[in-house]
Parts: C-alpha cells; structure tokens; sequence
C-alpha cells in the first residue's frame, strides 16, 4: 500500500493543472495523478472551445500544435436563421483536445508528478488521517494511502461522493449533448456559429466550432426535461439535415454538461473537489475549460500548503472553496440567475431580437452594444437585467 502526498483523480485539464501545481508548490511530494482512459485526452467530449486571455494564464497558444484554429468572431443565429455577426475582436481558439490534455499532462510528468493511464479508482475510505483508494489497472488491483486527493474525475464523478460531499445535479440542470466531426460544409473558419431556439435544442443551444477551413465540430445541447422525448441526437440529426445535409460525418460522441452553480462545499478533510465534478462551468454557455485549470491550480496549491503546514482538515481546506467562489463561483451564481430568465423568452422573441439588432452597423456590433440595444428597445429584458445585477 504505497503512500502517497496528492493523489489526483482525473487527468483533464483540472487534475493535469492541479498536479503541476501541487508539485511544484512542494518539490519534495509524492504526487500521482490517475487517469481512467487508456490516453489522455481521448475520448473527446466537448466542443473545445477556449477564451484567449483565460488560456493565456496556462499556455500560450501562439503557433502551439495543439490548437485547431484560432477565432475572431462570433455568429448568433435566431430561431428563423437570421444571423447576427458580431464585430471582429479576438474571441478565442478552438484546442485540440486530443493534445493539449496530452501537453497539460506532459507537464505534470516533467515536473515529477507520477501518472498512471488506464487505472479508475474504485473506492475510497478514511483511515488513520489518509484517505485509502483502491484502484484497478493494467496491472491489476492496487491501494493508496494518500494525505490528500483531488477529485477532478468530471461529470461522473465518485471520489467526492465517497468523501461525503454533495455533488448531485438537478434534472433540469443537466444538459445532455450529442456532437459530429463534419466535413464538407460551408461556413466562416474563422467564427463560431451559435442558435437557440426551442425547435432546434430545448434549454440549450447549437454549435458550430470550426476545427479547419471544412471541418468543424457541429453539435448541440439540450435539457431532456424539455426535449418531448427526442434525444440530443435526434435534435442533432434535425439540424444538420436542415442547415449541413451534404456534411460528411467523421465522428460522434456524447456526453453531459453540468449548468449548475458550484456545489455548496468542494472541501472536506482531505479532499478538494475541481472542475466539472465540482459543477465549475459557466451555467450560461456551459465552457468549463479554464475553469477547470483556474481551479486545478488552486486545488493544486491548496494541497501542498496543507501538507506543509500540517493541517489537512475540513475547516482549512475551507478555504479553497472560498477562495475559488471569490474568483469565479460568484460570478456563475449570477449566470445562473440570467440562464433562468432567458428561458422564459420564447423564439419569437429572439427572431426580433436578431432583426433589431442587425440595425446596427456591424463595426459597432460588440457584445456590450448588442445587449444595451436589446434593454432600449425591448423592455422585457429589463427584468432579466436586474435579475442578473441583483
């Protein structure tokens, strides 16, 4: 039964990120970190979609080989297809994912965290101070005794279960989602392509993130509790026969996507929750990317300062989860609140909307000006306003 300092459950970008840091905020560690999957990075489940300045606080993405495309631009598409082109700025990359989780975990690896692919942990207790979780691997079953885990194994997640801590998601806050790798189709490779509506994805939206000049990722989200019984998939294929028919489908996957504010406590003795497994997505766009490093990173350094201080209880892990709704927990609340007035309009609003709007030049056209317009000129929004400012 090896001991270990930091056990961290999870090699995407949460558990990559905390295991760097913890590692070197404490050289002299024992860190692992544990992946389930037999590579990581693979299988990828999300559109991969990043902001530029959030990225830029990790890794820079200037000519990196892990970025499939760099993006400029934003296209919001009504419910009637009325398309709204924000003014050009520099928006954000789309990763390859496949990749850059392999960079983030090279990372940890030349820093001297030990990784492990292939090995879910299957269980854990308390026991003498450690945490002791049991795995399986190539090599069979194992056990670790760890002074601290980080739990940054997603959606899914169980080692925050089996520290006792909440990490349930309400129904109508789990949005189920279904994906393509398309090729062939027509669209701006330097936009990303956004629709609501609730013929196209109930309770969620549309995308399309371009990977390459014809390729893109084309998918959606939707809220099954709203779906009528049609899965994300059949919304999907709706979709693309309606906009891309002569698209060439490479590739599928599914997956969920948390759009819930943070649980209530993401610490207890011993264990840090981070990432999707502690609901770190932004509820409104449901991006979780550099949430997930920002917290990895101060999971990561949490951990280690505990350990060198000797203290590893509930009440000073406490500060983590204060630390982390001060820097973006908060901030989701607010989201939260706006995602919930926003589906209250329906898509005849948002087709008006789009006329509006496209009145103003599109050099004018940011985000900002887009909003104010929309309080000028359709005063139902005003609530949704103040719900998201109160």
């Amino acid at each position: 039964m090896p001991d270990v300092d930091v056990l961290v459950v999870g090699a995407g970008p949460a558990g990559c990120v905390a295991a760097l840091e913890a590692q070197r905020a404490g050289p002299d560690l024992d860190v692992v970190l544990l992946e389930r999957d037999r590579a990581v990075g693979s299988p990828v489940r999300c559109a991969e979609g990043v902001g530029d300045a959030g990225l830029r606080e990790f890794a820079n993405p200037d000519g990196a080989s892990w970025v499939a495309r760099r993006i400029t631009r934003v296209i919001f598409l009504a419910p009637d297809d009325t398309e709204v082109k924000v003014a050009e700025r520099d928006v954000g990359w789309i990763l390859d994912r496949t990749r850059f989780d392999a960079f983030l975990a090279a990372e940890a690896v030349a820093a001297g965290v030990q990784l492990h692919v292939g090995t879910e942990a299957t269980g854990m207790t308390r026991m003498d101070g450690r945490w002791v979780v049991t795995t399986r691997g190539p090599g069979g079953s194992d056990t670790y005794r760890a002074r601290m885990v980080i739990a940054a194994d997603g959606v899914e997640t169980m080692v925050g279960r089996w520290a006792g801590l909440d990490t349930r998601v309400p129904a109508r806050d789990m949005e189920s989602c279904a994906q393509y790798v398309v090729q062939g189709i027509d669209f701006d490779p330097s936009a990303i392509y956004l629709q609501f509506g609730d013929r196209i994805a109930p309770g969620g939206y549309a995308w399309l993130f371009p990977k390459g000049p014809d390729v893109a990722n084309v998918g959606l989200g939707i809220v099954a509790l709203k779906s009528g019984g049609k899965s994300a998939r059949q919304y999907l294929d709706d979709w693309m026969t309606r906009r891309y028919p002569h698209g060439a489908r490479l590739g599928y996957t599914v997956g969920g996507v948390i759009v819930h504010p943070t649980i209530r406590n993401t610490a207890t003795d011993g264990v840090l929750v981070a990432g999707d497994a502690a609901h770190m997505v932004n509820p409104l766009s449901g991006g979780g990317i550099v949430n997930a490093m920002k917290a990895g990173r101060l999971a990561g350094r949490t951990a280690a300062q505990a350990i060198a201080q000797g203290d590893t209880s509930a009440r000073r892990l406490g500060t983590y989860h204060d630390a982390w709704m001060r820097m973006l927990g908060e901030d989701h609340l607010k989201y939260y609140r706006l995602k919930q007035a926003l589906e209250r309009l329906d898509d005849g609003f948002y087709d008006g909307l789009a006329r509006t709007v496209n009145a103003i030049p599109e050099a004018k056209r940011t985000l900002g000006r887009i909003f104010a317009h929309a309080l000028v000129r359709h005063p139902q929004l005003i609530p949704v306003a103040a719900r998201f400012f109160v």
